[in-house]
């Protein structure tokens, strides 16, 4: 159960989550293969400026995936409970 899972530390949605789609895979093949042409171009330190460009975009990118997240369960707990209020008005009326 998920609140077990939760309560226990076991819930790691972030790091166990894995992008199953074509598209997912076709940007991280481009990637890998863009960043082996940089590094073949590119003088050393401007290699270094590159990876710290990425690393830099990959914390970007984690903290929007975490406000998109908890934007999308708060927005469902909010539907959830209107949805429940819907419900108990009706068996009211």
């Amino acid at each position: 159960m998920i609140l077990e899972e939760m309560f226990n530390g076991r819930f790691y949605p972030c790091e166990t989550v894995v992008v199953n789609s074509q598209r997912y895979r076709q940007a991280l093949t481009a990637c890998s293969g863009l960043m082996d042409t940089l590094s073949e171009r590119l003088s050393k330190e401007d290699y270094a400026l590159v990876e710290e460009l990425r690393a830099q975009v990959a914390i970007v990118q984690c903290e929007e995936n975490e406000s998109h997240f908890k934007y999308g369960f708060s927005a469902g707990l909010l539907v959830r409970q209107e949805a429940h209020e819907q419900v108990s008005q009706r068996d009211k009326g």
